[in-house]
């Protein structure tokens, strides 16, 4: 019973982290990283240089996660074609198949990366979802923490454009 209780209040401790609604401005270059996208295509960030990136740190069993995904559909579908690249890096470790079902289901169509332990400490990321916008000259210009950050990333990519 000590062991369920324990439990129960670890996860209840770390789930308002996962849905704050923390802005933070971060400066700095975007630390490069190389990954796979479902198809098996290796992807780097230097070679988006030129764009603006929108990562995207998220999981399928994440519930903000899942939450977030539509509205960031919808910025690579106004934005892609002026300049917006959507990279959903996944820190899902049971392979591609929840991945690949969840984008399938919910017709997200930007790239999906599979992320690694390394990315996600290059980039500091404690929680999940974690945004950071990097402008066209591969510089980190925002991160945004947990969901329900639609309006304020539009209007960042906006002015990155």
């Amino acid at each position: 019973m000590f062991k369920n209780l324990l439990a129960a209040a670890i996860v209840l401790a770390l789930l308002p982290g996962c849905t704050s609604r923390e802005k933070q401005a971060v400066s700095g270059a975007a630390p490069d990283f190389t990954l796979q996208d479902m198809s098996g295509k290796k992807v780097s960030l230097s070679g988006l240089k030129g764009s603006v990136v929108l990562l995207d740190f998220w999981a399928t069993w994440c519930p903000p996660c899942r939450e977030s995904m539509p509205g960031l559909e919808r910025l690579h579908k106004t934005y892609g074609s002026r300049g917006l690249t959507v990279l959903a890096i996944s820190m899902d470790e049971g392979g591609w198949d929840d991945v690949k079902s969840f984008m399938d289901e919910n017709r997200i169509t930007f790239s999906v990366l599979q992320g690694t332990e390394d990315v996600s400490t290059k980039y500091q990321v404690r929680m999940i979802p974690a945004i950071y916008l990097v402008d066209k000259q591969g510089v980190i210009r925002k991160q945004y923490l947990g969901a329900g950050n639609e309006e304020a990333l539009e209007q960042e990519i906006k002015a990155l454009l």
